[in-house]
């Protein structure tokens, strides 16, 4: 199912369908809303992307929903046989965590791998300290892993590095040791 408030093209030589103006995307329990949208049909892939407006601003940037995961980025590239995505600039809320990244890549049992990865539970555009990695995995309900992380506070690395991180990432209670958390 698809449609687009300014204009839906069909290229049948492609097999490809072009959505322009809050376009919108669902398959299964995935969904999609962005600005740009690109089907193609042959292939079972869609591209999505925000479409700058008068001024220059990017606007309708991609919002990805497969089931309770969200996922906010500047493109997505999905192909529906292979469950598998690419996302740029992806920002996610993982419980009550947020986790922002450059690249990301999704497969099909939901995990997700980050490149250049802020962990913090800042709310902000701009969060003013998190944990910086270059490297995230996130399972779904269950954890955050990361490489070598470090603090940072206001934009200022602190000395204080860690040679991985682990998160707990469950949803609802538990019972047993509270071991200390960030």
């Amino acid at each position: 199912i698809y449609s687009a408030e300014d204009s839906i093209i069909y290229d049948l030589v492609n097999d490809k369908v072009y959505l322009y103006g809050k376009g919108y995307m669902e398959y299964t329990d995935i969904k999609l809303n962005a600005d740009y949208i690109e089907l193609t049909f042959s292939t079972k892939t869609l591209f999505a992307k925000g479409m700058p407006d008068s001024s220059g601003v990017i606007i309708g940037k991609p919002v990805f929903k497969q089931g309770a995961d969200e996922f906010h980025a500047e493109t997505i590239t999905y192909n529906f046989n292979t469950k598998k995505g690419k996302i740029t600039k992806i920002t996610t809320q993982e419980g009550e965590s947020y986790i922002k990244g450059e690249a990301d890549k999704k497969q099909p049992d939901n995990t997700t791998f980050i490149k250049n990865g802020l962990y913090t539970t800042c709310n902000d555009e701009h969060p003013h300290y998190y944990i910086y990695s270059s490297k995230i995995k996130v399972i779904p309900d269950n954890k955050i892993l990361t490489g070598p992380a470090n603090l940072v506070i206001a934009d200022i690395p602190t000395p204080l590095v860690v040679p991985f991180g682990f998160f707990p990432n469950k949803k609802g209670r538990a019972s047993g040791i509270l071991f200390p958390a960030y």
